[in-house]
């Protein structure tokens, strides 16, 4: 299918639409309306917002990839997700909201000091800056292919694809700076039901297709059959050199969705961010807990769309990374080929919003001294926001101009990058937690020489070992606390 004018017109009145929303929604009078919304939101607004932020167009341009090219093992993860979720509401939420601290950080520096602080702080920002480049980038290549024939090959690719990031980019940062937390969540909120509604329409419209030669029940029956539809991956083809590389075999699924979940919601400010601006402490943990599921049935939607996928295109050699875009193109008829766009783009839309707010949040809280009144501060930080949408737009071209070798597997290039950083993260934060009790003496300056050393540790292991995500994040934990151990040693 050709992008037509009407689809062209749908689109830019969605844009317009969540510009205006989130222009409406306009209120920062302090930094703490501009950051956490007075914490007048409910919770189910929050819990929406957590599942938007952490679905980018990678979870739905993606997801139906790993179907397509396997099974439903992903799922192992989702389960991890709820139960990492859960840990995080019991052990590490009631913390922050006896601290009342607006910057999760906050907590670390009143521990270990400000420089440890600003560490901690600098590693989110790092791992946000990359991590949303490649999600930005995923987003730009399907529309890139869909613009190209709307503009009848006047702009090559690679343009359209840097105007397009330029033009969500620009856009979201405008009512991220001028509506603030309350903006990003409501947006948020709006962007959950286009895309899923983008992703359900999707689904029974691929179903539609295929009836012509394949129904539903005979779907499922071959999918049984073949094992298309397995969720656990158990010990078949696993010996004891190779299973620490399957990324889902069930242990390593499990483990790994708990931990990243741990590390995502409970240690990376974006998240933990949204936590903090609930009412209640019992609403936090609504919203935190309800996302996992809701995450959990979203995977089985985007799931379900890569194996429908699977016998649409079963004879077909394409990257599974590009299986839905090319569905999305080839088939999705006028106007609503517009509205699958416009659900490509809010679900990249939903994590950058989310990503200049709290970015900005831990350069005020985190990194500047607080002797401004609360007019300053919310000017700063509206400034502040406006670098940040600057500096992930570039982001977003370094992947683009360096496709040829990243191109594989953007799902698990995303999920790395968050699992080099929340081993040392986790382990920090357990490591404040314990402090007291067994009067552990650690300065600064080892605990940042702990935190840069099991960074570097952590990514040359990925490198040069290859080991499934769930093995990234315990690495980085061992090889934290194995430097403050032998610097605690060397001290007796």
């Amino acid at each position: 299918m050709q992008f037509s004018n009407l689809d062209f017109f749908v689109l830019v009145s969605y844009l317009f639409l969540v510009l205006a929303a989130g222009l409406h929604a306009s209120k920062n009078d302090t930094s703490k309306s501009f950051f956490l919304a007075d914490k007048e939101l409910p919770w189910y607004f929050i819990m929406l917002s957590i599942v938007a932020t952490e679905t980018s167009s990678l979870t739905f341009l993606n997801i139906p990839g790993l179907s397509f090219k396997g099974d439903f093992s992903f799922l192992q993860v989702a389960f991890g997700y709820i139960i990492g979720r859960t840990i995080v509401a019991n052990f590490i939420l009631p913390l922050y909201y006896k601290s009342g601290y607006s910057s999760v950080y906050e907590w670390v520096g009143e521990k270990f000091g400000s420089s440890t602080q600003k560490s901690v702080s600098s590693v989110f920002l790092i791992t946000r800056v990359l991590g949303d480049g490649i999600r930005l980038y995923a987003t730009s290549i399907p529309i890139a292919i869909i613009f190209q024939a709307y503009f009848h090959d006047s702009l090559t690719e690679d343009t359209i694809g840097v105007l397009t990031l330029f033009t969500i980019t620009m856009i979201t940062t405008l009512y991220t700076v001028f509506g603030g937390f309350k903006s990003v969540v409501i947006t948020d909120s709006l962007q959950f039901f286009v895309y899923i509604g983008g992703g359900v329409f999707s689904f029974f419209y691929l179903l539609g297709d295929l009836n012509s030669n394949l129904s539903f029940s005979q779907i499922l029956t071959s999918s049984l059959e073949t094992g298309k539809l397995n969720i656990y991956q158990g010990f078949e083809g696993v010996t004891t050199s190779n299973f620490y590389q399957k990324p889902y075999f069930f242990i390593n699924g499990l483990l790994g969705g708990i931990l990243l979940s741990i590390g995502t919601h409970g240690v990376d400010q974006m998240f933990a961010q949204r936590l903090i601006a609930c009412k209640t402490e019992r609403e936090s943990k609504l919203a935190l807990i309800g996302s996992g599921f809701l995450v959990f049935f979203q995977f089985v939607l985007f799931l379900g769309i890569g194996l429908l996928l699977f016998y649409k295109y079963a004879n077909i050699e394409i990257h599974p990374d590009k299986i839905f875009s090319k569905y999305i193109i080839e088939n999705i008829p006028t106007p609503i080929l517009g509205l699958i766009v416009a659900a490509i783009l809010a679900s990249a839309m939903s994590t950058l919003s989310s990503s200049i707010n709290s970015m900005s949040l831990s350069i005020i809280f985190d990194w500047m001294k607080k002797k401004d009144n609360e007019h300053t501060l919310v000017v700063k930080s509206k400034w502040i926001s406006i670098i940040w949408g600057f500096v992930l737009f570039a982001s977003s071209l370094l992947p683009y101009y360096f496709s040829g070798k990243i191109s594989d597997g953007l799902v698990e290039i995303g999920l790395k990058i968050a699992s080099f950083t929340f081993g040392p993260l986790i382990a920090l934060f357990l490591l404040v937690r314990i402090k007291d009790k067994f009067s552990i003496k650690s300065s600064p300056s080892l605990l940042i020489s702990a935190l840069i050393i099991s960074l570097i540790v952590t990514i040359s292991v990925s490198i040069f070992l290859k080991p499934a995500m769930a093995y990234l994040i315990p690495t980085g934990i061992i090889v934290f606390y194995a430097i403050i151990g032998i610097r605690q040693i060397s001290k007796r």
